[in-house]
């Protein structure tokens, strides 16, 4: 596609503000224009003539013990005054392919429009504002840190720099956090500009902490001092370029715009927050407008801190999942000793929530944690490493990246291998699994009347653990083979996944369904822990036995849980992934987009923040290609009289694949081999004569396939592209 028809195709997908937000401040997701490079994150708040700006970064914690002190907290801020706009209207586009925020203020004899972006490359913060009228505008700008919260804020001057710092240093922090905001008005003295009309005034402000270099604010100073016009300039096309080359590496056009726009929208959003390799972001981003986000805005890892990024694997966005492990890896040492320690078993055992650097954020003085879980918050769970384990797994086969296996996926796997080779029970010829708490068991409390509550801990067989042990142990033995490791091992692998009991299930409304354990939580209303093993565990899909299938589409009928407080970035790719009716699929993820977003196309629920990323991508994703148990499926579960194509999606293999089905007809499959590994895909054309094309430069040659039931077989080169086409 030309530059200009992308342009064009992406404004459809722009956030609209028809009037100021009101959702900022928040302790959960924001619904104000948002930018970001990875790293800053940009929220814009407020009425046109008292526009604020609020900066926040992945990096800036206060790591003080005991929940929910030690999380993620607001650095700074910008405000705008400019009183030639009181009463003004106020309109405000986000817009996706440029990555910047366009904000238009008219009032009765004047019009400002002020565009801001976070350069991509940089973390240089660029306000430009232009005026249509007859008459100069004043501007009066003030740099503010956030006070408070047991930090310390200092403010000065450094020519026509202004600076100010937030420091979070105090001796019962597990480590300090400062960080600064340089800020300057460029051709103008002091922080305030007379807007001329027709000439274009620029705000810069550069952020820095100590994360990033010892003198951050030094070094933010000198870095703003350092930006004039001509390098607002090259930090644009430095941006634009980075934008250009992100957009190019994916796309879908489905026939429904809404649903496009969430798909490209959630992109934007994982774009602007994870980035930064050294800290990940928290449950809402780089987007933290208060010192006291929701469940410490932490990395929760029973499902909402993993949940993110499953769909950028297979939208061929990989790079944005670079900052997920490093919280885990640095967590190890502390999983090994709470293992040891707490259950007398070798491996790892994580907390529900962790922070960066190995910081426990869920420390807690209550009565009946330190009674039940040793003043932890484990909340009866076993299963938050293996399941931390699945979007590694997921990285390694959609990349078949055997140096991140082994240096990243395949050790942390092996330390959860040896948890559960030990925490397993095996009975009667299967292995059965007993006090893991399905849900979270509130150990928070300080009293209860009885202990029956406490039942959770007894629970027998949870479901999500049984899906992401056969997971994991796949996963081991796949990889194993791969880096020809721990050959010594791969028989007790084995046997475990042959002998995992079965999936429990029961009857409820006239159908069997899965159980959310064999004993214990038989069920739960409000979420969708019942489909979990599906979706992300990876333990069923469209290759699985029948009978299992069928089980799988009657539970989410029942479930009938397509709104649910924590249940978006599941649901549907769970769905998506038995082959369940893709018209009420795409119905119902319609609904929740129309219902349950902001215009800055954050999909909002109760629970979490920027989970929600992945509801749209990884169920659309699914709709359009599965390559589960590495066979390749085009259009799977997609409406056959609904046009729709797709441009290099990721399958496993690490392949790239492009499709295209119209009026019922599938037109095209073009797959590039990352790797040069063995392609299996069903025949997209059942009794009709295939031929497979290998791309050579301008070159083509037919390459032998085999049959094999309705699955197509070739081997590949790596870096080469291979076209598959239906003879005439």
């Amino acid at each position: 596609m030309k530059p200009v028809e992308w342009k064009e195709k992406m404004e459809k997908y722009n956030g609209v503000f028809q009037e100021p937000p009101g959702n900022v401040p928040s302790d959960k997701v924001v619904d104000g224009p948002i930018i970001g490079n990875g790293d800053v994150g940009v929220v814009l708040s407020g009425l046109p003539d008292q526009q604020r700006l609020w900066i926040s970064k992945v990096d800036f914690w206060k790591t003080k013990r005991t929940y929910p002190n030690g999380s993620p907290c607001l650095l700074g801020g910008i405000d705008i005054h400019i009183p030639a706009l009181a009463d003004a209207s106020y309109y405000a586009e986000q817009r996706l392919n440029e990555a910047n925020v366009v904000s238009t203020f008219r009032g009765d004899s004047t019009l400002v429009t002020m565009t801001t972006w976070v350069s991509a490359t940089e973390n240089a913060l660029v306000i430009e504002l232009v005026c249509e009228g007859h008459a100069a505008i004043p501007v009066k700008v003030d740099l503010w840190m956030q006070p408070g919260h047991e930090s310390e804020t200092e403010f000065g001057h450094d020519g026509n720099v202004t600076w100010g710092t937030r420091k979070f240093n105090g001796i019962d922090l597990d480590w300090p956090t400062e960080g600064s905001v340089a800020m300057s008005c460029l051709g103008s003295e002091g922080n305030s500009i007379e807007l001329q009309p027709g000439r274009k005034a620029y705000i810069i402000a550069y952020v820095l902490t100590n994360h990033d270099v010892k003198d951050y604010l030094q070094e933010s100073i000198a870095r703003v001092g350092l930006i004039d016009e001509s390098r607002i300039g090259s930090l644009r096309s430095e941006h634009d370029n980075w934008w250009s080359q992100f957009w190019a590496k994916s796309s879908i056009e489905i026939g429904d715009e809404l649903l496009e726009k969430f798909w490209y929208g959630s992109h934007y959003i994982m774009a602007c927050c994870s980035r930064n390799k050294a800290f990940a972001p928290g449950l809402f981003g780089s987007w933290i407008t208060t010192d006291s986000p929701a469940w410490a805005g932490d990395y929760h890892l029973n499902y909402n801190y993993q949940a993110p990024w499953w769909g950028v694997y297979s939208s061929n966005h990989i790079e944005l999942s670079e900052p997920y492990d490093t919280p885990l890896l640095e967590y190890m040492d502390n999983g090994r000793r709470y293992a040891e320690q707490y259950l007398e078993r070798s491996g790892i055992y994580y907390d529900v929530g962790i922070g960066p650097k190995g910081f426990p954020t869920v420390l807690s003085t209550t009565s009946a944690s330190i009674t039940y879980e040793n003043g932890h918050l484990f909340l009866g769970q076993k299963s938050n490493a293996a399941l931390s384990a699945v979007n590694m797994l997921m990285r390694y086969y959609y990349s078949y990246d055997l140096q991140y296996a082994s240096k990243v996926a395949y050790p942390f796997l092996l330390e959860v291998a040896n948890f559960w080779e030990h925490y397993l029970k095996f009975e009667g010829n299967r292995y059965v699994i007993y006090r893991d708490a399905i849900h979270e068991v509130p150990t928070w409390a300080n009293s209860h009347p009885n202990d029956d509550w406490l039942q959770e801990f007894e629970d027998m067989n949870p479901i999500l653990s049984l899906g992401v042990i056969r997971t994991v142990f796949k996963g081991l033995l796949d990889m194993s083979k791969e880096l020809s490791l721990d050959t010594e091992r791969r028989e007790k692998w084995e046997h475990i996944l042959e002998h995992i009991s079965d999936f429990p299930t029961f009857e409820r409304d006239g159908k069997t369904i899965f159980r959310l354990t064999e004993q214990g939580r038989d069920w739960w209303n409000d979420n969708t822990l019942a489909i979990q093993h599906i979706w992300p565990a990876g333990a069923i899909g469209l290759d699985s036995d029948p009978k299992l299938l069928e089980i799988a589409k009657d539970t989410i009928t029942v479930i009938n849980r397509w709104t649910d407080y924590n249940g978006f970035p599941t649901i549907f790719t769970s769905a998506a992934r038995v082959g369940y009716d893709p018209e009420i699929i795409l119905r119902e993820l319609r609904r929740q987009c129309v219902e349950h977003s902001y215009p800055n196309l954050f999909i909002f629920f109760g629970g979490g923040g920027i989970e929600c990323c992945s509801g749209v991508p990884s169920a659309i994703n699914e709709m359009l290609l599965q390559s589960h148990e590495h066979v390749i499926r085009l259009f799977p579960v997609w409406p056959q009289e609904t046009n729709a194509r797709f441009t290099d999606l990721r399958a496993v293999g690490a392949f790239l694949v492009s499709s295209e089905l119209s009026d019922g007809n599938l037109l095209y499959v073009n797959i590039n081999s990352e790797k040069g590994r063995t392609c299996r895909i069903i025949n997209p054309w059942p009794n009709r004569e295939v031929s497979v094309l290998e791309a050579d430069g301008h070159q083509q040659k037919e390459m032998d396939w085999q049959m094999s039931g309705d699955i197509i077989t070739f081997h590949t080169e790596a870096g080469k592209c291979y076209t598959l086409s239906c003879k005439k």
